[in-house]
C-alpha cells in the first residue's frame, strides 16, 4: 500500500515518475486516430475491477459500441490499466501529470478521489449532476464519497460494503441457533467463543489485521466495526485532525484483543498475505470458518454463473447477516462503503462528450451488469430492487443493498491512508501479538499517524 504523507499526488509521485516509461507507452494518443471525429478516452483497470478480464472486456466494449452508435461523431477510446489497487492509482496519477496524457473520464478508486480532486486533476460535477433523476436516487452518503472542500468530482459506479457471513453446518454442529441474528458485538463473540469449545479444529472468526490487504483490509475488517461503534469519528472537522484515540477506537480494538488472544482469529500466514481479502471465501466454502466479516462480492463469487457455479451449496451453507454495532444502538447496522468511481479531467477538451459518457455508463443495465460482473452493490437505489441484481446472487445481494445506505465512507483525503495504515499497524500488533493491550495498539497507531503527520495534526477523543 503506498503511504501518503504529501498532500497532494504531484509530490507523492515525482520519484515514481523517473524510470517508469509509463507515460508514452499507453499514454492517450489516440485524439489523433480520427481527425474527422472527437475522440474520446477512457482509463480504467483491466484486471483488478471486474471479475475476470472476459468480463471487462465485455463491459467496455459494450459502452464503447453504445457510446459510438449514441454519437457517430465521437470516437470513444479505451485505455485498460493492468495490476492491483495500487497499480492503477499510481499509473492515473502519472497519466494525470500531463493534459496530454489525461484520460477525459476516469474509473478511480473512492479512497483516493481527495488526492486527484485536491491536485487539480478533476473538473467538478455539481452543475451536471444537478437535472440527473439517477442521481437523486443515490443515498445521501454515496453522493458524498466524491466530495471535496464543498464540491463533487465524483460520481459511485459501484460499492462495496461489508457483512456477517457464518457457516450454518457448522453452527449447528456447535447447538448455535439457524438463523443467527447477532444484535450486538458480544453475541459474535460468544458464537466464536462456542464455536471454539465445541469445534477447536474450526477458525471461529476471519476478522482481517494487519496491513497486507492495505486500506481493503480497514473496509472489510475493522472500519465496519467503528463505524459500529459509540465514538465512529475519523477525522474531526471541527478541530481539523485525525483521531488516534477514542471511546470507538478502544471499543474496536477491545474487540481485536478478544478474539485474537483468545486465540478465535485465523492463522497468520492466511491473514497477513496479500490475497487476505479473498482468502475466505474458500474457507467458508470448505468448512473452515465459522464467521466471516466479508464483503458483498463473497455471495456472488459462490453463485455466478462464470464458474458454473463456484460452490453450488453456498445458499444451504453460508448464512448472511448485518454487522451489528457494538451494543445494538439504532439502526443496529454497521458497515464501512467504499468502491470506484467516474470522474472527469479537468482537461478535457470535451466535457461535453465526457458527460455523456459518464451518463451512458450510469444506466440501468450498464449498473446492473457491473454490479453482477464486478461483485458491486449500485448505488442508485432503484437499481439494487431489480429482480436482475437481486436474484442474481440471492439472498447475499439483498442483504448487501439492505445495509448500503448506513454505510460509513472514508474521508476524502490523502491523509487518511496514513490514517488508515496506523491502524492497520495496530490490528496486525494485536494479532501478532496476542499479548498486547488495547493501550500497547493505541500507541502503535498514534505513533505511526503522529509521526507521518505530525503531532499537531492529531487528536484524542474522550
Amino acid at each position: 500500500m503506498v503511504q501518503y504523507k504529501p498532500r497532494h499526488l504531484a509530490s507523492s509521485f515525482t520519484a515514481l515518475a523517473m524510470g517508469v516509461g509509463l507515460l508514452g507507452s499507453s499514454g492517450i494518443s489516440g485524439r489523433a486516430l480520427a481527425a474527422d471525429k472527437t475522440v474520446i478516452s477512457v482509463a480504467y483497470g483491466e484486471t483488478y475491477v471486474f471479475d475476470t478480464e472476459d468480463l471487462t472486456k465485455k463491459w467496455w466494449n459494450g459502452v464503447k459500441a453504445e457510446f459510438e452508435a449514441k454519437f457517430p461523431d465521437a470516437t470513444l477510446q479505451l485505455v485498460p490499466i493492468g495490476g492491483g489497487y495500487d497499480d492503477i492509482t499510481n499509473k492515473l496519477s502519472l497519466l494525470y501529470r500531463s493534459s496530454r496524457t489525461a484520460p477525459d473520464v476516469a474509473q478511480i478508486a473512492t479512497p483516493v478521489i481527495g488526492q486527484f480532486s485536491s491536485s487539480g486533476y478533476l473538473l467538478p460535477l455539481d452543475s451536471y449532476l444537478a437535472d440527473e433523476a439517477w442521481w437523486k436516487q443515490f443515498p445521501k452518503v454515496i453522493q458524498g464519497e466524491g466530495v471535496f472542500q464543498g464540491k463533487t468530482y465524483a460520481v459511485n459506479t459501484g460499492e462495496n460494503d461489508s457483512q456477517l457471513y457464518y457457516n450454518m453446518d457448522l453452527f449447528k454442529k456447535a447447538g448455535l441457533p439457524v438463523p443467527w441474528t447477532p444484535h450486538n458485538w458480544n453475541d459474535i463473540l460468544n458464537a466464536a467463543r462456542t464455536i471454539k469449545a465445541k469445534l477447536p479444529h474450526i477458525i471461529p472468526v476471519w476478522l482481517n489485521a494487519g496491513s497486507s490487504s492495505g486500506d481493503n483490509g480497514i473496509l472489510q475488517g475493522a472500519g465496519n466495526l467503528l463505524a459500529g461503534s459509540t465514538v465512529p469519528t475519523i477525522y474531526d472537522k471541527k478541530t481539523q485532525k485525525w483521531v488516534v484515540d477514542s471511546p470507538g477506537l478502544r471499543e474496536v480494538l477491545d474487540f481485536y484483543h478478544s478474539v485474537y488472544s483468545e486465540g478465535m482469529g485465523a492463522n497468520l500466514s492466511d491473514l497477513f498475505s496479500p490475497s487476505a481479502v479473498t482468502i475466505p471465501l474458500t474457507l467458508i466454502a470448505q468448512g473452515k470458518v465459522a464467521i466471516t466479516f466479508g464483503s458483498n462480492y463473497y455471495g456472488g463469487n459462490w453463485t455466478k454463473l462464470i464458474c458454473s457455479p463456484c460452490w453450488a451449496d453456498a445458499t444451504k451453507v453460508a448464512g448472511v447477516v448485518p454487522i451489528p454495532t457494538v451494543d445494538g444502538h439504532s439502526p443496529d447496522i454497521a458497515t464501512t462503503v467504499g468502491g470506484w468511481d467516474f470522474a472527469v479531467s479537468a482537461s478535457t477538451k470535451s466535457p461535453h462528450y465526457a458527460w455523456e459518457l459518464v451518463k451512458l455508463m450510469e444506466s440501468d443495465i450498464n449498473q446492473i451488469n457491473a454490479a453482477n460482473w464486478a461483485g458491486f452493490v449500485p448505488a442508485n437505489q432503484l437499481i439494487v430492487k431489480e429482480p436482475a441484481f437481486v436474484d442474481f446472487a440471492p439472498p447475499y445481494n439483498a442483504v448487501s443493498a439492505q445495509v448500503l445506505p448506513y454505510g460509513v465512507i472514508s474521508p476524502a483525503s490523502g491523509d487518511y491512508l496514513v490514517w488508515s495504515h496506523g491502524l492497520q499497524e495496530a490490528t496486525g500488533a494485536l494479532a501478532q501479538h496476542p499479548n498486547t493491550t488495547v493501550d500497547a495498539a493505541i500507541g502503535v497507531m498514534s505513533d505511526y499517524v503522529s509521526n507521518q503527520l505530525d503531532s499537531s495534526a492529531v487528536e484524542t477523543l474522550k
